[in-house]
């Protein structure tokens, strides 16, 4: 049996925000940047386009906003933004920056005083009612343990008898 030797090809740059431009890596090729400010694992796919495979960017502003070498962002990209306490990931559609569970990441920090829902706490004495599903304003409040759903965010209130609460 023969074998045939294989010529593992690769690149390199220390440069931060140093992406590879398509025409200086071969198809299949691997590209590193080291950079310690936004390093990357990159190769060069069939249709010539360049992806980044490895290193999620950590920062204020999202990968690759002050290029050195290819301008642009590979489609599956992700970022995690640090200009918040809520710190999102986001992953790169190949036309903008999608933001991850972003339904329920920005409506969990409403959920601020969900433990003062009254609950029944024997079976069969519910006496609440369920609301009509709604988007946009919440509707009137209901008598406690009233139940409403926000289709667009997929938010669940419960009324405390005087206020809908986010659950």
């Amino acid at each position: 049996m023969t074998s045939t030797p294989v010529t593992l090809l690769s690149r390199r740059s220390g440069n931060a925000s140093d992406r590879p431009f398509p025409a200086t890596v071969q198809a299949g090729e691997l590209a590193l940047g080291f950079g310690a400010a936004e390093g990357g694992l990159y190769f060069k796919d069939s249709l010539d386009a360049i992806r980044k495979v490895a290193g999620t960017h950590y920062g204020t502003t999202a990968p690759n906003s002050t290029p050195v070498g290819q301008t642009g962002n590979s489609v599956g990209e992700t970022w995690v933004d640090s200009s918040t306490s809520a710190y999102y990931l986001f992953v790169w559609t190949g036309g903008a920056w999608q933001k991850i569970g972003a339904a329920f990441a920005d409506s969990a920090l409403t959920a601020t005083t969900a433990g003062t829902a009254t609950f029944a706490t024997t079976a069969g004495s519910c006496t609440g009612q369920i609301a009509t599903t709604f988007t946009g304003a919440l509707p009137a409040v209901g008598v406690a343990g009233s139940a409403a759903f926000e289709t667009a965010l997929g938010i669940l209130y419960v009324s405390d008898g005087t206020a809908w609460v986010a659950i």
